[in-house]
């Protein structure tokens, strides 16, 4: 540990992006007592106000990412920490990288200290476009199950470093750290390594980042950086393009196939719809035989887990929308998101009313390469936010829709055409919008809460 702490006393670190991620790493390069400066986007006097920020370091060391004063300031940076919401082409770090500055994200920066201490523990590292969270988060119970201590994190909102400082407080071990990885967090890893990998599945997404799938697709591979013959890889069979990349990997490898998952545990409890959770569960399956956990711990884990927040959520307790059913897949932010959301309604046989739009990805946004899937499938599509009249213009006397600019006129319209006999009073209200949240919305989470409230509140 002396050695690692020594180093970063003897650095001038920058925390670049100051959400959830920058300020947990600002809290642990804080413990450790280095040199740190925070920058974000606009004046220190909007942001550094948010719960933190000021505990670690003081006004004067916080930066607008456009003040001039910058400049000279980054001169003296030796390593950065950068938010994966901010891509490594952003013109501040152009000079750092040139000069050979480092640029981690709090992934590595935890994984570092945590080596440096002889802290690290079997890390399963799950990654993929859709599926990730519900993947991990059932993993975690599982875990948990088996009276086995788990830390899980990463993408799922509780960044590595968090329990990196826990170990530096004295406050916490485990026998697993389980992290959901983004592509955006390993394109900034560098010794970081991974000995369980897991790649769900990999579809075109985030078009304002990647120029086409490979690139895409490289940002993921990144998870099997560092891997050794003793590691294990788990990908999905039938992505060719996945399917290519995992043969050139010297290590051990197990595939899953998508479209027939299998399973030899009883499923009659089983209280998550859609193939695709079988499909994730079949990925869990084998991460729970390479870590030895019992049958009877994975079989009531299968039995009792109720899903996770936003990602086909069943939503109970509705007012003024009689006897439907509603769900709540504010997660979704692409077009296969969304399908697989509608398929999983499949099996209820009923009437099926889709709320869809949100802010503009760049690329990928048409939705008529999927018209005959909805045209079969949906009854029904209220469209909402940036992409509503876009959407409108392609779906229009190919699919029954409304222009309702928000979740609040859609869910008023539904009420009003239940409580008018305009419609059936049985059916599904889905909410799965396909595209990201920040045209109206803070985050999917918030508008997924939003969602939750105007069903289960009087209109």
């Amino acid at each position: 540990m002396n050695d690692f702490k020594n180093s970063l006393q003897n650095k001038s670190i920058a925390v670049f992006g100051m959400g959830v991620s920058g300020i947990s790493a600002l809290r642990l390069l804080h413990a450790l007592k280095t040199n740190i400066i925070a920058l974000n986007g606009k004046n220190p006097l909007t942001w550094a106000k948010i719960p933190g920020v000021l505990d670690f370091l003081p006004l004067e060391s916080c930066y607008d990412e456009l003040d001039p004063k910058l400049i000279s300031v980054l001169e003296k940076i030796d390593l950065v920490i950068l938010s994966p919401g901010i891509p490594r082409d952003h013109p501040l770090l152009a000079p750092l990288l040139k000069r050979g500055v480092p640029i981690w994200g709090e992934i590595e920066l935890a994984y570092r200290y945590l080596e440096s201490i002889n802290k690290l523990k079997p890390i399963i590292g799950i990654t993929g476009t859709n599926g990730k969270t519900t993947t991990t988060t059932f993993l975690g119970e599982m875990i948990r199950l088996d009276n086995k201590k788990v830390f899980v994190g990463g993408n799922i909102g509780i960044p590595f470093c968090d329990y990196a400082y826990e170990v530096f407080s004295g406050n916490k071990e485990v026998d697993y750290i389980l992290l959901e990885l983004s592509s955006f967090q390993l394109e900034s890893i560098d010794r970081f390594h991974v000995n369980i990998a897991v790649i769900l599945n990999l579809y075109q997404n985030h078009g304002e980042r990647y120029s086409d799938i490979e690139d895409y697709g490289r940002a993921k591979f990144h998870i099997t950086n560092h891997f050794t013959n003793e590691d294990l890889l788990i990908y999905p069979e039938d992505f060719s393009f996945v399917n290519q990349w995992a043969q050139g990997i010297i290590s051990r490898k197990k595939s899953v196939n998508t479209q027939k998952p299998e399973c030899s545990y009883d499923l009659s409890k089983f209280k998550l719809p859609g193939i695709h959770n079988k499909v994730n569960l079949n990925f869990i399956l084998l991460v729970a035989q390479e870590i030895n956990l019992a049958p009877a711990s994975i079989q009531k884990s299968i039995d009792i887990f109720l899903g996770v927040h936003h990602r086909i959520e069943y939503v109970d307790h509705l007012i003024g929308l009689s006897h439907f059913t509603a769900y709540n897949d504010a997660k979704s932010t692409n077009w296969d998101a969304t399908i697989t959301a509608v398929k999983a309604m499949e099996e209820t046989n009923k009437k099926l009313y889709l709320i869809l739009g949100g802010k503009k990805r760049g690329h990928g946004d048409s939705i008529k390469p999927y018209l005959d899937f909805f045209k079969e499938k949906i009854t029904l599509i209220y469209l909402i936010g940036e992409m509503a009249q876009e959407i409108e213009a392609e779906i229009k006397g190919e699919i029954p829709y409304k222009l309702s600019d928000n979740l609040e006129a859609s869910v008023a319209d539904l009420r009003e055409s239940i409580k008018d006999n305009k419609i059936d009073d049985v059916g599904i209200l889905l909410f799965s919008p396909g595209f990201p949240s920040f045209d109206q919305f803070n985050n999917y989470a918030h508008r997924g809460e939003c969602f939750i409230r105007l069903l289960q509140s009087i209109p």
